[in-house]
């Protein structure tokens, strides 16, 4: 056997990061630039779990405060868009300027019957970069003189969650692998990862290895013999409208409730084609309906928000989706990305999409090793994943 034989069947790094979403590929994108050999394997394709089913909402943290007070999860929000927007003018820690922004705002509008809370959440919540906007500025599709409620714009740029992926992949792809990384783990006494090994053969060694695999973390958890942490699910049953209304939705209706009843973004899908992706609190209900049941339930939703909208000739699909987290005690949402360190592994989840780069930050900080002198050849021998299609890509 050759050298070059021998090298090809070990691959060694300093990091090897787990699961090819958000989390693990703006991570990648940092440790990359911090001067460390780091690889980034992917089962299936880059994005293919939550990252490419989420709205694209770069959250602000106010449709957290909803019931009239700052709540953890909106304060840890608090700055998350100035990173992003930075990062979309290519003046941030990575380059996003290749990323579509589908709406520079969300906007939060209410239902006339919700005017009086409308105006508790008003006075008690709203900063200086939530605007209660005129009639004259209301977005198209509000300017209905059917439409009696209220709007406000809301700092939360929509982007394009296959965009992301793709500039977040871009730099570095060489370094990229397609493979499951847990076909084949070998662990010592104290669950330190010795290697992983590929269906071919190819053993994989790092200082560290990170998971930021989503609900994939689950399946390294259940091998560790002293797990320190456990994941929890929370499901959603999200729903695609399918139409020919050219006007945009990207808002939170808000109900009664500090959940929205509805999060509406657009995704034009052709030429005159769109489609309104729904989350929101109906997804969250839904999770208890059969598909039948959340359209029926959706098409009434919509029917009284929308009345002066025609969406008789509207095509529906949905699909459940499960949120990976670290557990909480109650079951509840986590109001930050969270990472557990221990011996040479790091198991994160980012908990929203907007988190990615704070994630990233904390991981960094943490990060207990020094850069060896990996030699990565490009031409490793693994297949190379590809860039998840959008859910309504292959829905309709």
């Amino acid at each position: 056997m050759t050298n070059r034989e021998i090298f090809m069947k070990l691959l060694e790094t300093d990091i090897a990061i787990v699961g090819g979403g958000i989390a693990g590929l703006w991570l990648f994108n940092r440790v990359k630039q911090q001067g460390f050999s780091a690889i980034l394997l992917e089962s299936d394709a880059l994005g293919s779990g939550q990252t490419i089913k989420s709205q694209g909402i770069i959250h602000g943290g106010m449709k957290y405060a909803l019931l009239g007070e700052m709540t953890e999860s909106a304060r840890a929000l608090n700055n998350i868009p100035n990173i992003w927007r930075a990062c979309l003018e290519g003046n941030g820690e990575i380059d996003l300027s290749s990323v579509s922004i589908l709406s520079s705002a969300q906007y939060l509008w209410t239902t006339s019957i919700l005017s009086k809370f409308a105006g508790i959440f008003a006075s008690k919540t709203l900063k200086s970069d939530t605007k209660k906007l005129e009639k004259h500025e209301y977005p198209e599709i509000f300017r209905s003189p059917l439409f009696k409620g209220e709007v406000y714009a809301l700092d939360e740029m929509v982007l394009d969650a296959r965009e992301i992926v793709q500039a977040l992949a871009e730099p570095y792809r060489e370094y990229i692998y397609k493979m499951d990384p847990l076909h084949d783990i070998s662990l010592d006494e104290n669950d330190h990862i010795i290697s992983l090994k590929t269906s071919d053969g190819i053993t994989i060694k790092a200082q560290k290895y990170i998971f930021t695999a989503g609900s994939g973390n689950e399946q390294l958890l259940k091998k560790l013999k002293n797990s320190p942490l456990a994941m929890q699910k929370r499901p959603l049953h999200m729903v695609m409208v399918k139409h020919d209304i050219a006007t945009p939705v990207y808002g939170h209706c808000l109900g009664l409730s500090a959940l929205p009843r509805l999060t509406i973004t657009t995704h034009r899908i052709s030429y005159d084609k769109y489609i309104w992706y729904i989350g929101g609190q109906i997804a969250e209900a839904g999770v208890k309906r059969d598909r039948v049941a959340q359209i029926d339930a959706t098409k009434k939703e919509l029917q009284e928000l929308f009345p002066w909208c025609d969406l008789s000739r509207a095509e529906y699909s949905s699909f459940f989706v499960d949120r990976a987290e670290n557990k909480e005690p109650d079951g509840s949402r986590p109001a930050h990305c969270y990472f557990k360190d221990f011996g040479n592994i790091i198991v994160a989840w980012p908990t929203k999409l907007a988190f990615a780069p704070q994630l990233a930050a904390e991981i960094l900080k943490q990060l207990n090793i020094t850069p060896a002198d990996c030699h990565l050849d490009d031409n490793v021998l693994l297949p190379r994943p590809n860039i998840a299609n959008l859910p309504w890509e292959s829905m309709f």
